[in-house]
């Protein structure tokens, strides 16, 4: 690997991981609604995509996010497994969510499933059901802000496992296919580090009811995608990943009051 590369890779990891582990802090300050709202803005897959475009080009990402909302739909159904099996143990949580995830993935990969606005249906739909699914059937309760503190050895974790699979997002694209880059670029290690840090932290049922909120707000990522597919190869990197921002944070500003009233 050239120096060019190693930075990007580095910088990658620096930025990702600070800016993930700074955000599920402030989440834990604010209560499972509004962390949950918060705490999923884009953080891996805006990083992921940008030094991928700065590795490639900005077509090459267009072409990538076209599986992109398949992944998200993969996250979405992780986290009800996450979630459901949380009430048995943290253990069994993160093993066979974990299980469930790569299957999905590797299912995924092989169907090439290749169509953009459909794959945005398909994440819609299983968000929405997803959530009534844990609201209703589940009834897993909201809760107001812990008290706990995080501790300076949980901060560092979490910029090292975010930063980590950022990275690793970053050196797979210099060597894979857009579509398969999509998927790995949804990898739920914000989901994944953030429900374990709140488990042991901040106890299983505050972990439960902010995942609920992060399931729905999965759905910002899926507009961020939307935007990055029309602005990156029209507006370029810079441009491209403000408008999508601003919009995918619109979206939150669009649901906080939905999730005050019914969840």
């Amino acid at each position: 690997m050239d120096s060019i590369f190693l930075f990007k890779v580095t910088s990658s990891f620096l930025i990702a991981g600070t800016w993930i582990a700074l955000s599920t802090m402030l989440a834990e300050r604010l209560g499972s609604k509004i962390g949950g709202l918060i705490s999923n803005l884009p953080s891996n897959i805006l990083v992921s995509l940008i030094f991928i475009a700065l590795v490639n080009d900005v077509n090459y990402v267009a072409s990538t996010v076209v599986s992109v909302p398949l992944g998200i739909t993969i996250c979405t159904m992780f986290m009800v497994v996450f979630i459901v099996l949380l009430r048995f143990s943290l253990f069994k949580a993160i093993s066979i969510s974990l299980i469930f995830w790569f299957i999905l993935a590797f299912l995924s990969s092989t169907l090439s499933l290749n169509n953009f606005f459909i794959n945005i249906l398909i994440a819609f739909i299983t968000i929405f059901i997803s959530v009534i699914f844990l609201e209703k059937v589940l009834k897993t309760p909201s809760i107001k802000n812990s008290k706990r503190k995080l501790s300076f050895p949980q901060f560092v974790s979490r910029i090292i496992f975010s930063g980590s699979i950022v990275a690793s997002v970053v050196i797979i694209s210099k060597f894979s296919t857009p579509y398969f880059v999509g998927i790995f670029a949804t990898f739920p290690s914000m989901l994944l580090s953030t429900m374990i840090i709140l488990s042991i932290n901040q106890g299983k049922k505050f972990a439960q009811a902010t995942g609920k909120i992060l399931v729905l707000s999965l759905s910002n990522t899926v507009v961020y995608i939307i935007a990055v597919y029309f602005t990156y190869p029209k507006f370029g990197i810079l441009f491209g990943t403000l408008i999508s921002y601003t919009l995918s944070a619109l979206w939150i500003t669009f649901l906080y009051p939905l999730v005050r009233k019914l969840i």
